[in-house]
């Protein structure tokens, strides 16, 4: 089978799924931009890769030559995986006798009342949405309006699997961001956006008795002055630490105690608390999107009720005070990514499912 993959900038789960289906057989193509670095592991691996950067929401040239590719290549599935890159699909193919499978990773923005919507993810034309979480799935179809509702066998859930061998940057030192030695460190990783609970993390940390050694680690692309302004409010602000967006994340979640992603709405499969379980690191979480199909309460972490700032405040005591069962739990987290959410796996289902998609008629 032929495949076009036409994807942005990819990212290791994405990179390693394609290399690993071209070695099954598949005969892959790629539509993405060569600036990323594991866009250029694909080329790496002897894939041929049309360097599109996608910028622009509609790139009507990127769109002649996508049609120009499925003509010129007789390709059999076209595969999107971001927003852009889906709407890109399904315009550019217009006609053609090619079957289209989306990409989902997160919940919502999708509306039966949204033209939007209907040249993407609700198009008849696409013969599949995978959805990285069980809770996307859901939540697509739970999404009605009148007689309009996707077909149960139209949606699927395949996790982004990942490799165990991935994770082995050597823990850095976190007194670079002024945390002393002896602390308990919380790192959440992510935009600081007011959908993460960053706010609820923040207030819950000043919950936490002041003599217990807990501090506070954000990671990512600052911009929320309203965050900055709760913490400065705080009975001992130096506990938050703020260190911007950090090519080397992995290793400094590595470091860290705990990982914390508290997040209110909108949520998918998150990287970030994968990389911690990963590194053996145990994630504090709320039940939503595929927080709950990661984390185990009580197994390999610990899962509190969405903006629950006590339960959120307790969980962190809970962790400081017992730190065998920190260590206990990271083991068991770093064992659910090594057997539930395999590369090789999503590898060997998304092979299944193409087969699938070819087998139907129309």
């Amino acid at each position: 089978m032929r495949v076009l993959y036409i994807t942005k900038n990819s990212d290791r789960p994405e990179s390693a799924t394609i290399i690993g289906l071209r070695k099954k057989g598949v005969s892959a193509i790629v539509i993405a931009d060569l600036r990323s670095a594991h866009v250029q592991r694909i080329r790496d691996a002897g894939i041929p890769v049309l360097d599109i950067p996608l910028d622009r929401k509609l790139d009507r040239a990127a769109l002649k030559l996508i049609r120009k590719t499925i003509l010129a290549e007789k390709i059999d599935i076209v595969h999107a995986y971001t927003n852009r890159t889906v709407l890109h699909m399904v315009l550019a193919s217009r006609g053609l006798p090619v079957k289209l499978v989306a990409y989902r990773g997160v919940i919502g923005n999708v509306s039966y009342l949204s033209p939007l919507s209907w040249l993407r993810f609700l198009n008849p034309r696409i013969s599949r949405i995978i959805c990285v979480a069980e809770k996307i799935r859901e939540y697509l179809l739970d999404l009605h309006f009148l007689w309009f509702r996707l077909r149960p066998e139209k949606v699927v859930t395949i996790n982004k699997g990942h490799e165990l061998s991935w994770y082995t940057a050597d823990p850095v030192d976190l007194s670079q961001f002024g945390i002393p030695s002896e602390a308990m460190v919380v790192t959440c990783s992510s935009r600081l956006r007011p959908r993460k609970g960053l706010w609820e993390l923040v207030q819950a940390l000043d919950r936490t008795d002041s003599l217990k050694n807990i501090h506070l680690l954000f990671l990512g692309h600052e911009g929320n002055p309203s965050l900055h302004a709760e913490v400065k409010r705080l009975k001992q602000p130096e506990r938050v630490h703020f260190a911007g967006f950090r090519p080397d994340a992995p290793a400094i979640m590595a470091a860290s105690d705990v990982c914390a992603l508290p997040v209110l709405a909108g949520e998918g499969l998150s990287r970030a608390v994968i990389e911690a379980m990963a590194c053996g690191v145990p994630a504090i979480v709320t039940p939503v999107g595929g927080n709950t199909e990661l984390i185990v309460d009580g197994e390999c972490g610990l899962v509190v009720p969405v903006g629950d700032v006590p339960a959120l405040a307790r969980a962190m005591e809970k962790l400081y005070d017992d730190p065998v069962l920190r260590k206990d739990f990271g083991k068991a987290a770093r064992a659910r990514i090594a057997t539930h959410f395999r590369n090789e796996d999503t590898i060997g289902e998304t092979l299944s499912l193409y087969r699938e998609i070819l087998s139907e008629s129309g």
